[in-house]
């Protein structure tokens, strides 16, 4: 009987101890979806928006990358998303050399973790004028370096469409 006992009792122990372990839990779905889209930002996004910029450069224009990554904050019940932004710095505009200025034209991909989308904004925003519209939300796996320059030439046609002579 005592062997019997001894036999459960270490059966328990060891059911206990297995199940009190610190186990990997699944990973939350929408944490899995941001690493995702930071891997996406950093291997696809950012290298497409630096070839486009040495492009730009090449004829007297500038840019200028603009990273946030994803944060949940103590403070605020919504998490800051995680985006990248490509400010244009044109060479007829007189401030063409002010760095992280918000109204300028730009191209920005942003994280939407609740629905798993990524938001895209383009902003033509000039001296002349000009309006920033979401233009939508794409799956993830939408989002390749034709995808990024593709709406790098449609936010570059609506600033064009502004300038002198171009209608």
């Amino acid at each position: 009987m005592a062997d019997t006992l001894k036999g459960m009792l270490d059966k328990f122990g060891k059911a206990a101890k297995t199940s009190g372990e610190a186990q990997p839990q699944a990973a939350n779905p929408q944490d899995a979806w941001i690493a995702r889209f930071e891997d996406v930002k950093r291997k696809v996004i950012r290298p497409t928006f630096e070839a486009l910029g040495k492009e730009l450069r090449q004829n007297e224009h500038d840019f200028n990358i603009i990273e946030f990554p994803f944060k949940r904050l103590d403070t605020r019940p919504m998490p800051q998303e995680s985006s990248i932004r490509f400010d244009i710095y044109l060479s007829n505009e007189k401030t063409k050399t002010v760095i992280n200025a918000e109204k300028r034209p730009h191209l920005k991909f942003e994280s939407n973790h609740k629905t798993q989308m990524v938001s895209v904004t383009i902003c033509d925003v000039t001296s002349r004028g000009g309006i920033e519209s979401k233009i939508g939300e794409f799956p993830l796996e939408r989002v390749d370096a034709a995808f990024v320059k593709e709406k790098f030439v449609a936010l570059f046609k609506r600033v064009l469409a502004q300038q002198p002579g171009q209608k």
